[in-house]
């Protein structure tokens, strides 16, 4: 079982139906277009949503990332959403110190500046802010 597949187990196993995943549905050619740290995941999946956020879909996601502003122009491939505020994005080549995923909030950053080496890495940060937010909605 890969990484991506044990986070969304375990995902699944915490949240309940609150986790709802579309396995895959593409074709080998759509999957050239995503970014290589994206790969396994559409290798699996289709889309998935969490109560912290969604990935969604490839081909939505190729078509958003072609066709949206800053995406297309600054190269990052947007392959989900908070819910809120950010939208989740993946360089198509590592920065120099070899991060590629991110979270932007366009009201608040102009700069787009990759965080995460990896997706699981990327998606249990996400996970561990929605609880802590969480917690103190209820303090």
């Amino acid at each position: 079982m890969t990484k991506i597949e044990k986070f969304v187990e375990k995902m699944k196993q915490k949240y309940g139906r609150n986790v709802v995943v579309k396995m895959r549905n593409c074709n080998e050619e759509t999957l050239t277009q995503v970014p290589q740290p994206l790969v396994e995941l559409y290798t699996y999946y289709d889309s998935i949503e969490f109560p912290f956020g969604r990935i969604d879909s490839m081909e939505n996601a190729v078509k958003y990332s072609n066709t949206a502003e800053p995406f297309k122009s600054k190269g990052w491939f947007c392959f989900g959403f908070d819910g809120y505020f950010s939208f989740w994005l993946c360089s198509y080549s590592p920065d120099s110190e070899g991060l590629w995923i991110t979270s932007w909030d366009h009201d608040m950053e102009d700069e787009i500046e990759c965080v995460y080496l990896n997706l699981v890495e990327f998606l249990q940060d996400m996970e561990e802010e929605y609880e802590e937010n969480r917690e103190e909605e209820y303090l």
